[in-house]
């Protein structure tokens, strides 16, 4: 009896857990072909410049950094800007290329690319963006939204170089410290310097467990992508954008008891002694979580 009971109830597992997967496909296919949807609406608003109906599309309290890496909070400062940015480009329209999109949580969606801007005469200005979408009151808004300038490609004699040099400054032994926890983190370079690998071991109470991290360089997209597991179970992965010198990664997590989760990371170089780490717009299962932070100092 027991001996045919158990494999019925193992098979019974896999069934439902097999159902439950394609509901969760069914419903973030669903989710993003609404969002598609809401993203050539809101093209078409800007391209027939209605600044009205374009601010629809964002949240009230929807955060914008522009170009030039200027912060704006909130729907009237964006707006403001946006009427401006429309009276001295009249008939300018906008095309969207999305390289990276993703559907977290059920309501929340990821997506970045390059961004086409062409004015009256024909001149076109490109760019990155990156664009937090979530789903309030049946409707996607922007949530946080991010313009990168493209940077200038390097002469041919420079273009053998690592692209991961740029972000070398990494690398080395590094500790920080809070109330409840105790982080070493080590970052070398690995698999004939291919990757950048980050093992954080971490000491909380009579807890400790250790995350690994690989980072290397998509020539596909021409940007940074990382990858980290943990000693729990958990897991994820970021896609990696540069606004001045600070480094943010749009980062998707799976954690050990299968919730989903989103958050960005925020990498910065202090002086030669220091980094600074952020971890803010944190939700798990839909719900949000507060920033966390972090400054590591070189280990003596």
């Amino acid at each position: 009896m027991f001996r045919l009971g158990l494999p019925l109830m193992i098979l019974g597992l896999i069934t439902c857990h097999g159902q439950f997967a394609t509901r969760v496909v069914a419903q973030e296919n669903a989710g993003a072909t609404e969002l598609q949807t809401t993203i050539d609406n809101y093209v078409a608003a800007y391209n027939t410049g209605q600044i009205d109906e374009v601010m629809k599309f964002w949240n009230e309290n929807a955060d914008f950094v522009d170009i030039q890496g200027r912060f704006h909070e909130g729907r009237e400062l964006i707006s403001a800007l946006f009427r401006r940015g429309f009276a001295d480009n009249p008939g300018r329209t906008m095309k969207l290329e999305s390289a990276s999109r993703k559907i977290l949580a059920g309501n929340v969606g990821m997506d970045d690319g390059i961004l086409e801007l062409t004015a009256s005469d024909g001149t076109k200005n490109r760019g990155r963006y990156t664009v937090v979408w979530t789903l309030d009151d049946g409707a996607w808004r922007i949530r946080s939204a991010r313009d990168i300038p493209i940077e200038i490609e390097p002469a041919p004699e420079e273009s053998q170089q690592n692209p991961l040099e740029e972000i070398a400054w990494l690398i080395g032994k590094w500790e920080a410290e809070s109330d409840n926890a105790k982080i070493l983190l080590t970052c070398d370079w690995a698999l004939d310097q291919r990757f950048l690998v980050q093992t954080f071991d971490v000491t909380s109470g009579a807890e400790s467990f250790r995350v690994v991290t690989y980072i290397g360089f998509d020539p596909s997209q021409a940007r940074f992508r990382s990858w980290f597991f943990d000693s729990r179970g958990g897991f994820g992965a970021g896609d990696w954008t540069r606004v001045e010198e600070v480094y943010q990664i749009a980062t998707g997590v799976v954690l050990p008891d299968g919730q989903v989760g989103s958050l960005m990371m925020i990498w910065q170089k202090g002086d030669d002694e220091t980094l600074t780490w952020q971890a803010v717009e944190r939700t798990v299962g839909g719900e949000p979580l507060p920033e966390s932070s972090q400054t590591y100092r070189r280990a003596k």
